[in-house]
């Protein structure tokens, strides 16, 4: 039995070794041709649509052989030119290939010719009014499979500052869009993730019966050992354990908090000298090391027990212990408590010794940039219609003596920006529209408390603060309190809160 469970570490170890020399090794071309059929669906969905300057007039399916086939597209400035799907490909990356109708060609694989189209109206609409996002982990993460429900805080485009830090995944795929997350993690998506998070149903705008909506990580507080105590007499197996303590009541299931066993060649922090180190790793999702936790040098089998932050996941804290592999004849215990905590026990039934290291990675990111957003003639749609009304309001805000009423009217103009955004029909309207939007965003919540301040005080020294006004400050402290993450701005919101209850 126990070798069986030992057997299930070194495999891990095998798997995790191939997808690493996966991720090196050179890639499989793009192909070039494709089949009949799907050439033929994809000169339909090219069909009036841009390829760099020049507006496709139309496209033709041609053959190589019988199985073999590509594109002929004909464009305005009246020359024609054979389009191979590797060519496609690589001109849907750059962007030199556009869809009518503000959508994206997707090739999900970048070994097959199979496409799918996003409609990036669709997708930025129920992106704008969705609160909740299921974040499903991917391939490669120790939580690949698992699913969390996290509140979203807002949507946005990638601005071109951001280029520096934000460019393309692996495959190329420029990133497109943000969408900020209430616990302070930020999920950055190309036009395929896109399309997966429709697909897969990601984006909710309601809070469903049942659901375990996540706003705020879990803060680490403390780590306290479990001393060794008899788990099984007859077979004379022991048990001990490590019980982290969070800010609050963990509501998180067991099964996500998966282990693994990570190797890495490492100097011995006592001898100096570098040798190949083994260390198990529990992975703790949304949750956060604010200050240093003291650990254990020494716990059983286990040596250097201590909680240190994943730099390779957004809110993701490891609890790590350097061990032999050998020894790991039970795998870890872990349970949830109704003390704020988790439970993390170990098994023995010999004595131990120990030995080694785990291994971090760092991940790449992405970019995109704007047009132009109010065309010069034809008829006023809604999102111009909603959009110069929000700035009408903006501009009247700005002219508003009293800060009182100023806030409402920003506010107001934040709702008529957020419903210009969902009629935006192009990537340039909904740029310009989040962008106003931010800038509100930005400078709203110092205004809100300050008002908010002066409103308390002026009032109590003149009597009672009146039951409307006390309404209307509490209505503006919950609206601007979702989109702010400073810590200074919250504290003082909650401290008016509680004196406006």
């Amino acid at each position: 039995m126990w070798e069986k469970t030992l057997n299930k570490h070194w495999t891990a170890l095998l798997i995790g070794g191939c997808a690493w020399l996966t991720s090196v090794l050179p890639l499989h071309a793009f192909p070039e041709y494709t089949s009949r059929e799907n050439a033929i669906r994809l000169a339909n969905v090219i069909n009036r649509g841009e390829f760099k300057t020049f507006q496709i007039n139309s496209v033709f399916v041609k053959s190589r052989t019988e199985t073999e086939y590509y594109l002929q597209a004909l464009l305005d400035d009246g020359s024609t030119r054979d389009w191979k799907m590797d060519r496609i490909y690589e001109w849907t990356l750059t962007d030199q290939l556009r869809l009518p109708g503000n959508q994206a060609l997707v090739f999900p694989s970048e070994e097959s010719t199979e496409f799918v189209v996003l409609d990036k109206n669709v997708f930025h609409r129920e992106a704008l009014q969705a609160r909740v996002y299921t974040k499903v982990f991917e391939e490669h993460d120790i939580l690949e499979g698992r699913s969390i429900k996290l509140a979203i805080s807002r949507f946005r485009m990638l601005q071109p500052g951001e280029e520096s830090r934000f460019a393309t995944d692996a495959r190329g795929n420029r990133y497109r869009y943000v969408i900020e997350l209430e616990n302070g993690m930020r999920e950055v998506l190309t036009y395929p993730m896109a399309y997966r998070l429709l697909e897969i149903g990601a984006l909710s705008p309601e809070v469903l019966p049942g659901d375990r909506i996540h706003s705020k990580t879990f803060k680490v507080r403390e780590m306290v050992a479990i001393p060794r105590q008899t788990e099984d007499e007859l077979r004379s197996i022991y048990r001990f354990g490590v019980e982290v303590f969070f800010d609050r009541p963990m509501s998180l299931r067991p099964e996500m908090f998966p282990f693994q066993v990570v190797e890495q060649s490492m100097r011995d922090p006592e001898t100096g000298q570098r040798r190949n180190q083994y260390y198990l790793q529990v992975s703790i999702p949304n949750s956060e090391k604010l200050r240093e936790i003291p650990g254990f040098r020494s716990l059983e089998y286990l040596r250097y027990v201590e909680l240190v932050t994943d730099v390779e996941h957004q809110k993701r804290v490891f609890l790590r212990a350097q061990v032999n592999p050998d020894i790991l004849e039970l795998p870890p215990y872990i349970e949830v408590t109704d003390r704020n905590s988790i439970v993390v026990s170990f098994y023995t039934v010999t004595d131990q010794s120990v030995a080694r290291r785990q291994q971090l990675i760092d991940t790449p990111t992405a970019l995109n940039v704007p047009r132009s957003v109010i065309p010069t003639s034809g008829e006023e749609t809604e999102f111009e219609r909603f959009y110069l009304q929000a700035v009408e309001q903006i501009r009247a805000a700005q002219r508003q003596a009293d800060e009182h009423l100023k806030i409402s009217t920003y506010i107001s103009a934040l709702d008529t920006l957020q419903d210009a955004s969902v009629r935006a029909t192009n990537d340039a309207q909904l740029t310009q529209s989040l962008k106003q939007r931010d800038v509100l965003l930005k400078v709203l919540p110092g205004m809100v408390v300050e008002n908010a301040q002066r409103q308390i005080l002026e009032k109590t020294q003149d009597g009672i603060l009146p039951e409307s006004l006390r309404q209307e400050l509490n209505q503006h402290l919950e609206y601007v309190e979702r989109y702010t993450s400073d810590g200074q701005i919250l504290r003082k919101i909650e401290t008016l809160r509680n004196i406006l209850r």
